[in-house]
């Protein structure tokens, strides 16, 4: 729902297209964005902003251009995660050239994988050795030792049947950004926990991302692909939900 080097955003979003698999013209186009001077926010602009926020973890609202209040939220959030000064987006307003290139590097590295990889698993603790008792003061070793009997623990409860087992899902498409969410987290945070609200706003949005697709190349083709995944998973579910308020 988190900075190196800008890489491949802004020299495809602003149709200076850099061919994919080119890491320099990648970092040589980005890192032309001047940091002190702003840019005017125009639809297109906002729109690449939506996309990008979505990508590293922060819910934008519909891709479409207008910057509403889930939008500015979601640039406010970036802004003070980032020790960013705060400003809302206003179409024909300008856009701080600081912010815009951290959220283009951090996109860009979201999009392409190099997120710093995933921590490793800790490592399991050691197995825990019975206690010995001291023996008893002027017994020596005559005392036989004695030791704290281990507490099993108790078995954990069984979770209750998941009734949405039939709608498959890939937990690595709800991994966006820094956030690794599940499909009820993302239900929460993005739609009010409405599953008739996401799939009404995903198909906007996966058409809107197909739209952008063309622009940015092989990058958002696969967060399209990813939205495609999500958006039939809960498909899946908004059918199971309103069958069984039929039967109700």
């Amino acid at each position: 729902m988190l900075k190196v080097a800008a890489v491949c955003f802004l020299g495809l979003v602003l149709s200076r297209v850099t061919p994919v698999g080119d890491p320099a013209g990648m970092q040589s186009a980005a890192a032309e964005t001047p940091q002190n001077q702003s840019i005017i926010a125009t639809r297109e602009l906002i729109r690449e902003i939506q996309f990008m926020l979505l990508r590293v973890g922060f819910e934008p609202g519909p891709l479409d251009g207008v910057p509403r209040s889930r939008t500015n939220g979601a640039v406010r959030r970036f802004a003070e995660e980032n020790g960013l000064t705060v400003v809302d987006l206003a179409l024909g307003k300008p856009v701080p050239a600081e912010f815009l290139t951290l959220l283009r590097a951090d996109a860009a590295r979201a999009m392409l994988g190099d997120a710093g990889g995933n921590k490793p698993p800790a490592a399991a603790a050691p197995p825990s050795t019975p206690t010995t008792a001291p023996a008893p003061a002027g017994e020596g070793a005559a005392a036989a030792p004695t030791t704290t009997a281990a507490v099993a623990p108790q078995p954990p409860k069984a979770p209750p049947p998941d009734r949405f087992a039939a709608c498959h899902y890939d937990p690595e498409d709800f991994h966006i950004g820094p956030n690794q969410y599940t499909p009820d987290t993302f239900l929460r945070e993005g739609f009010d926990g409405s599953t008739a609200r996401a799939v009404s706003n995903l198909k906007d949005r996966l058409e809107e991302g197909r739209q952008i697709a063309d622009k940015i190349g092989l990058s958002a083709l696969k967060e399209v692909q990813r939205q495609a995944r999500v958006l039939q998973y809960f498909e899946c579910r908004l059918k199971i939900e309103q069958a069984a308020a039929g039967k109700n």
